[in-house]
């Protein structure tokens, strides 16, 4: 019964907070991050001190007892909740934040539990779901998801974001090879934040999220030459000049979608790039904690 109405709620926010002076002006200081296997965002976030709520989402293993947990009010913040709960006024619990990260690796939006093979699937195939993501980006909140999350951003937004084997259904375009790559920045306020037109990314997972191409209304911010394996099982291919970090506005919003694990990137550049794109944040800052500079790119 509550995830009904949270989510018809939600979606009929689409219309109600339209604004023509866009995202500029937004001023985010309610953040969650759901915590996922592959990806730690949230610790460049609490590192410059935005206060964030973590829900736990991990696709490996629960770290609960739903049962046991429950009879002794231990319950933790879940991914499920998030997407579908209400909170204490009624309104959908996404809706009590200003924006939300989603690590690479959180349950439901792939189509195996990775080390399984279990459906994983729960959230990304679930329309109502999917529309709810909208009608919240579309209420002028952000989000930014990582590398596996990919498929829910290809469910609610799929003329956005072209991605490698996309027709071959979910989880396919995962064929990136592990190594390091030097990627062109394209976006200026980066290159003036990194202090260079290049930066060094890792990519210490294979199987990461490869970008084909984007929509004319997508941003580029990072691109570059990228290697993968073809699902022809023949020896690993090459893609050249593919997106590699891109974000969109929707209604208002703002989604930003990086092929890359911000945990594996050195925390300078993280930083910088997280706090250049993501306006609005309510960082604390105490002494110099500048993330930017010329020593932040190779």
């Amino acid at each position: 019964m509550y995830r009904i109405a949270a989510l018809v709620a939600l979606a009929a926010g689409l219309t109600a907070c339209k604004n023509e002076q866009g995202i500029a002006e937004i001023r985010i200081e309610q953040v969650a991050a759901v915590a996922g296997d592959f990806d730690r965002i949230e610790s460049a976030l609490l590192r410059n001190g935005v206060k964030t709520e973590i829900y736990e989402g991990y696709i490996s293993a629960p770290v609960y007892d739903v049962d046991e947990d429950a009879e002794y009010g231990q319950t933790p913040l879940q991914v499920e909740k998030l997407f579908t709960e209400l909170d204490e006024d009624g309104d959908p619990l996404l809706l009590d934040f200003d924006a939300l990260f989603l690590n690479s690796g959180v349950r439901g939006l792939g189509e195996f539990v990775y080390n399984d093979v279990d459906p994983d699937d729960a959230l990304v195939s679930d329309p109502a779901i999917v529309e709810a993501l909208r009608g919240y980006v579309g209420r002028r909140r952000t989000l930014v998801a990582s590398d596996w999350s990919y498929d829910l951003i290809e469910a609610a937004w799929p003329e956005k974001v072209s991605f490698l084997d996309e027709d071959l259904g979910l989880d396919a375009a995962q064929r990136g090879t592990s190594r390091t790559f030097v990627a062109t920045v394209t976006d200026t306020a980066l290159s003036d934040a990194l202090g260079n037109s290049q930066v060094e990314l890792f990519f210490d997972f294979s199987y990461w999220t490869v970008m084909a191409s984007v929509g004319q209304d997508v941003t580029v911010h990072l691109r570059g030459d990228v290697a993968y394996r073809p699902t022809d099982g023949s020896s690993e291919a090459v893609l050249e000049d593919v997106p590699l970090l891109v974000s969109f506005e929707h209604q208002g919003g703002r989604v930003i979608l990086s092929s890359f694990a911000w945990r594996a990137q050195r925390q300078v550049v993280a930083d910088t790039l997280l706090l250049t794109l993501v306006e609005g944040l309510a960082v604390k800052t105490t002494g110099d904690q500048s993330a930017g500079g010329a020593d932040a790119a190779q």
